[in-house]
């Protein structure tokens, strides 16, 4: 489908990313924030697209490019990633707030991989413009060693681009849970990393994740993939995780069975995204309070 791309300025930085066609008014608008070493266009691959199936179903969505990826400038050096990118984003969404308010209850962020860590801490934050709910995928506190050693030992001083090899590594799971050729069509949206976020996701987000997620006061769905290379995967780490979002009304979560790290680009990636999109309707419609394990 036709996409429209937007630039939104955020403070002092510029934000960028691709909007869907506008949906029901009486959906919330989504808010799509993408994982490491990808862009806004993680979650608009053909054939595995997010935004297609959000807006074939009403609802309107907006995917944008965090700071450093995309046309999305880069944050101030030292600033730290997590919480400076949390800033920067929660500015740019309320600008979309500002021109979108009348079309929508409110907003749900669903984000992937890094782009979750940093969406906890947006919620976390309180922001001014109406959160309705967080979707989270592809995020934990407690990565394998190798991955920790394999971070820290990165290069200083410049981005990190992954092959296609690493990729399949890391990301994806075994090949029956996939297009051969899923890995080689996601490459449309890859893009190298700032080192600091890689960094960051192994050494302060383990420490700080538990009280960040305390103060999340919105629904919370989580999933973790069976295949996940960049976590430590089983069902008493998706509990204790899931079990940090003590102040959040309602929280769905689940180890998601039959994929890798990136779900969305798997043969059941459209399995998440119709969970997460009901999720959205269900932070509109929903009242009652309940925990689903």
């Amino acid at each position: 489908m036709a996409r429209e791309r937007i630039e939104i300025a955020a403070g002092d930085r510029r934000v960028t990313g691709v909007t869907t066609r506008p949906g029901s008014a009486e959906a919330p608008l989504l808010v799509a924030l993408h994982g490491g070493t990808y862009t806004s266009a993680y979650f608009d691959v053909p054939g595995f697209s997010f935004l297609d199936l959000a807006e074939a179903t009403g609802f309107t969505a907006v995917s944008l490019d965090r700071p450093g990826y995309g046309g999305s400038d880069p944050l101030a050096d030292g600033t730290p990633f997590f919480a400076g990118s949390a800033t920067v984003l929660d500015d740019a969404i309320a600008r979309l707030w500002a021109d979108r308010s009348a079309d929508h209850p409110g907003i749900v962020i669903v984000s992937h991989s890094i782009g979750s860590a940093i969406a906890v801490h947006m919620a976390a934050g309180r922001p001014a413009w109406p959160l309705l709910g967080i979707a989270l995928h592809g995020v934990n506190d407690r990565s394998p060693d190798p991955v920790v050693n394999a971070w820290n030992a990165m290069p200083a001083g410049q981005p990190i681009a992954f092959t296609q090899e690493q990729r399949r590594m890391f990301m994806y799971g075994p090949d029956g849970t996939m297009d051969s050729d899923a890995v080689a069509r996601a490459e449309i949206s890859a893009a190298p990393a700032p080192l600091a976020e890689l960094l960051e996701i192994v050494r302060e987000w383990p420490a700080s994740a538990a009280q960040l997620a305390a103060a999340v006061t919105v629904p919370v769905h989580y999933a973790l993939a069976e295949f996940d290379g960049l976590w430590l995967v089983d069902e008493e780490r998706v509990e204790k995780f899931a079990g940090y979002f003590t102040s959040a009304p309602w929280t769905v979560a689940s180890l998601f069975r039959g994929a890798g790290h990136n779900i969305d680009h798997h043969r059941l990636g459209r399995t998440l995204h119709l969970e997460q999109l009901a999720f959205a309707w269900a932070c509109v419609h929903r009242r009652s309070p309940a925990i689903v394990g």
